[in-house]
């Protein structure tokens, strides 16, 4: 429990003292090149500090953090899982009062510049609504595997790598709450500047604490039936990808309640924890939700 607690508190300070330090600086347009970039980075942190920690415990960089090559159907399911939620979300966002399917891309305009939304419609007026979903589809896959899970990766070697393995002694919900709740707060600088609620960063924040708590039980299921931290950086980078998918078909609604991070992703996800609940309980029979995670 103390490299827990020594974790969650130098990440979080770090963290946020650097994007205090650059918020100062000006850095406050979530729609810019620089912001990109610099949240690229910004989602390094965890796994430094998790080198950082085990360097002071005299410990070896990398070792024993559940970083795994053997591939299994886990390393798979860790990049469609994302897809069908996102999907969910959307579809569930749909049953929404004064929501509407739309290809005006309008929601996006709270996202983008003037610039990004003109390049944004002409190349889906090219596409039928169904091609475009296909090519949605194809372009997460690739990216979450690839370039989005480099950086995903630096989040998760932090999250499901070092801060997992000091907790092994816990059950899975009771680990997932509290990976769930830290990794929330962590993006709190971020939020508050507009980065994934624009229109509400106060209570974006509360809200992204809610999302990460609720991806976290199959984040940190696929995690330990794969053995291995890297399927949930692929789910990571999917989810990065792929969670467009849910707002872009809409017009309507806000930020709190449209896409993955709004209130019809929060159902999505859980239900999908659900499935994974009845899945473990009733078809595996392994019981992993409700046994200590480090007996795996």
């Amino acid at each position: 429990m103390r490299k827990s607690i020594q974790f969650i508190i130098l990440t979080c300070a770090v963290s946020w003292i650097i994007a205090g330090i650059a918020i100062l600086l000006g850095l406050r347009d979530t729609k810019s090149w620089i912001y990109t970039v610099f949240a690229m980075g910004y989602m390094l942190l965890p796994a430094i500090c998790a080198i950082i920690l085990q360097i002071i415990h005299k410990e070896k960089p990398f070792r024993n953090l559940n970083i795994s090559f053997k591939l299994n159907l886990w390393f798979l399911i860790a990049g469609i899982v994302p897809i069908i939620t996102a999907f969910m979300a959307l579809g569930i966002n749909l049953l929404f009062p004064n929501v509407s399917f739309s290809t005006t891309l309008e929601n996006l305009l709270p996202f983008l510049t003037e610039e990004q939304m003109e390049q944004a419609f002409e190349q889906f007026s090219r596409f039928p609504p169904v091609i475009l979903i296909l090519i949605q589809i194809i372009n997460a896959l690739v990216a979450g595997y690839t370039i989005n899970a480099i950086f995903a990766f630096g989040e998760e070697l932090g999250w499901r790598g070092y801060l997992q393995k000091a907790l092994q002694e816990k059950k899975l919900m009771p680990v997932s709450v509290i990976i769930g709740t830290v990794w929330g707060l962590w993006h709190f600088p971020l939020i508050l500047i507009g980065h994934n609620y624009p229109e509400h960063p106060i209570a974006g924040a509360g809200m992204m604490v809610i999302f990460c708590i609720l991806l976290s039980p199959m984040m940190t299921y696929i995690v330990i039936k794969s053995k291995s931290v890297l399927t949930a950086a692929f789910f990571h980078g999917t989810l990065n990808a792929i969670s467009g998918i849910s707002i872009i078909f809409l017009a309507g609604g806000n930020d709190l309640t449209n896409g993955i991070t709004g209130l019809s992703g929060f159902i999505a996800l859980g239900l999908v924890n659900i499935i994974f609940y009845i899945y473990d309980k009733y078809i595996t029979k392994e019981n992993i939700f409700t046994k200590i995670i480090g007996e795996y």
